[in-house]
């Protein structure tokens, strides 16, 4: 009987030491990084070079080893940013960035007045008045969209100064074709904050093309127990949008501080020897992901270590909700290590389901699968959480629904290696 005692205390000690989770602290980072000190991670104020310093202290926290390289990875990039003022005035009315309008992110500096011209369902509804649009000269005109024309050519569409699509719903930005400055400047436009009354509008753009940018990934490891020059990586992205304009920022909470917070949890974690597993873990976080997985892409071209010593890769990448479960994108082809995730859940109950899904060049796992590191992508689904790319993606309404689960999900999956 002592003996059957002392195996159990044995078993609920390792339990602990496995699944020592901390929700606090990952709250803590995610507010961190979130808020408006960091300036959205991005390129404007050097937000991506504060956040990767922020990862740094954490890392020298914890005692994770840097590469002989140091903790940073740098390389460079070209990168269109908006460090000045964006401003959209419609009928007297200032628009608010952000909130009202996004300006695509190749959009070139400009300052003055625009004439307006719409197109909707009465503009083009004969031949005789696409006739008459085709022959109109577009060079200084603002191009007003209120629904698809599939009659109408591209070419023509570009021949306006400044092309504006109305959209229904909130909008929302990206940066990833962000690495050039385009001759027409386009914009996404919230319906009710422009009537159809309007016959001019007053846009002023101040942008800066970034030829060479050096920015950083952020790179340690905890040696394992066992096999010390073989490796497991927990990886995803610290960067997000930054600033469009000198006023607005793009938080990021859920893209991607939540991932970011739990990959500084697992180092937290694993820096306690008696949790290590038995390979080396190493901690990435990526730069410009939102840019075009430029970071991941360049730690592929110039590894740490040998891609060969890698034993599996996982990236996390919004993990913020989880009432659905989560989705595991290179599931269906990596049917053995899937199913090795679905047993660790049924057997403990940690989440509703577990979906597969197949190649995708999505997030930072795509450069490592893509040079034969057998690796998952793993994301969050609810809908108790919508926010994406918007400046309402705030570290206060974040639910972290699932977030105990899914960190025990993967510590587990990293020790049945």
């Amino acid at each position: 009987m002592k003996k059957y005692l002392i195996i159990l205390a044995c078993l609920f000690f390792f339990e602990n030491q496995i699944f020592s989770q901390n929700i606090g602290y990952a709250r803590g980072v995610i507010d961190t990084l979130a808020s408006p000190e960091f300036f959205g991670r991005g390129y404007v104020n050097s937000g991506d070079k504060i956040a990767a310093g922020y990862i740094v202290k954490q890392l020298e926290k914890f005692d994770v080893k840097p590469f002989k390289t140091g903790y940073l990875q740098p390389f460079d990039m070209c990168i269109n940013t908006f460090p000045g003022e964006i401003k959209l005035v419609a009928n007297g009315q200032e628009l608010i960035p952000g909130t009202d309008f996004v300006v695509y992110p190749d959009a070139a500096p400009t300052n003055g007045v625009y004439k307006t011209m719409w197109l909707n369902g009465e503009s083009l509804n004969t031949p005789q008045k696409i006739k008459k649009f085709n022959a109109t000269r577009l060079g200084k005109v603002a191009l007003i969209i209120d629904t698809g024309f599939k009659d109408l050519k591209n070419e023509k569409l570009a021949e306006a100064a400044v092309l504006i699509s109305i959209t229904d719903k909130n909008v929302s930005w990206h940066v990833s074709h962000a690495q050039q400055q385009a001759k027409q400047i386009k914009i996404s436009l919230k319906r009710q904050t422009i009537p159809e009354t309007t016959r001019k509008i007053y846009l002023k753009i101040d942008a800066s093309l970034q030829k060479i940018y050096v920015t950083n990934n952020v790179v340690g490891y905890l040696p394992g127990k066992v096999c010390p020059d073989t490796f497991l990586i927990v990886g995803g992205h610290y960067d997000h949008l930054g600033m469009m304009g000198n006023k607005t920022f793009f938080p990021g909470a859920n893209d991607n501080a939540s991932g970011t917070a739990m990959v500084l949890d697992l180092a937290r974690h694993f820096s306690d020897t008696a949790n290590r597993p038995r390979y080396s873990v190493a901690f990435l976080f990526f730069a410009a992901e939102e840019v075009g997985l430029l970071g991941s892409e360049y730690f592929t071209a110039h590894p740490l270590m040998p891609l060969k010593n890698i034993k599996f890769m996982l990236n996390l990448d919004m993990v913020s909700t989880g009432s659905e479960g989560i989705k595991v994108v290179n599931g269906s082809v990596l049917k053995k290590e899937f199913e090795e995730l679905k047993y660790i859940n049924n057997r403990n109950n940690y989440l509703k389901t577990i979906s597969e899904r197949g190649e995708a060049a999505n997030s930072d796992h795509y450069f490592f699968y893509k040079n034969g590191v057998k690796s998952f992508f793993i994301y969050s689904l609810g809908d108790e959480y919508k926010e994406y790319h918007t400046v309402t993606d705030k570290s206060a309404g974040l639910p972290l629904t699932k977030y105990n689960e899914i960190f025990k999900l993967v510590l587990e999956f990293f020790h049945s290696f």
